[in-house]
């Protein structure tokens, strides 16, 4: 199923560190799916695979990458044009063998990995395959899963009482 495209201009504007384009209303409603939503486009021509973010009341906002506005030269308060398309491809990172053998290994080291966010599983596999010899990428995967496979789920923090005061 190929998706729409949806063209519209935007003022950069900056939350915290990040900068966002506000989608207009009527392509908010048209792309709606949730409090992420995950969008292909360009930006002034520059290639765009993101996830546009809620802003509330049946809003979104579209972040525009570092990269992007390095290739654009541009920053808060320019005024880009936007075309965007629902992203229907998987954005499940591929698995390097050496994670993969490693993971079937582990059962209880898997389904912690299936239970984290797409996003995190993709920067793990990032961080894993950052390097420059095999035997790297396998000791670290092999520490990975053996982390997984230890770690207990983290207790629930007991919330603190008020001491009451004294007179």
């Amino acid at each position: 199923m190929e998706s729409e495209f949806h063209v519209f201009s935007g003022r950069i504007y900056k939350v915290g560190l990040i900068r966002y384009v506000d989608v207009p209303a009527d392509i908010s409603k048209r792309l709606d799916g949730g409090a992420h939503v995950p969008v292909a486009g360009e930006v002034d021509g520059v290639p765009l695979r993101t996830t546009m973010v809620s802003r509330g009341g049946g809003a979104y906002r579209l972040a525009i990458h570092g990269d992007i506005r390095k290739r654009l030269r541009v920053d808060s308060g320019a005024v880009v044009e936007v075309a965007i398309a629902l992203d229907e491809q998987s954005r499940e990172p591929e698995l390097p063998p050496a994670l993969a053998l490693a993971l079937r290994n582990a059962p209880r080291a898997q389904q912690k990995f299936r239970g984290m966010t797409t996003a995190l599983r993709r920067q793990i596999v990032r961080y894993l395959t950052a390097v420059k010899t095999r035997e790297t990428l396998e000791r670290r995967a092999v520490k990975f899963v053996a982390r997984l496979e230890r770690r207990e789920m983290p207790p629930k923090k007991p919330t603190k009482k008020k001491a009451k005061r004294r007179k």
